[in-house]
């Protein structure tokens, strides 16, 4: 069932990434209400899926849609 539910939320996300360009953790978590944690849970799976990279800057950690 979590699963499924992870599925749908990355969905979500993608699509947040897409219309946004590169968003930080802070940003996605703002904009879907979604805690700290499950971001990152959600973000493991599109990065499993090759969907995402992962950005490094001084002002902390960006993420992409590819």
């Amino acid at each position: 069932m979590l699963k499924k539910i992870i599925s749908s939320d990355s969905v979500f996300i993608h699509q947040l990434l897409s219309s946004n360009g590169v968003l930080k953790i802070e940003q996605l978590m703002d904009m879907t209400g979604y805690r700290e944690m499950y971001i990152y849970l959600v973000l493991g799976w599109l990065s499993k899926e090759d969907n995402i990279c992962y950005l490094e800057k001084e002002d902390g950690l960006y993420i992409k849609f590819r």
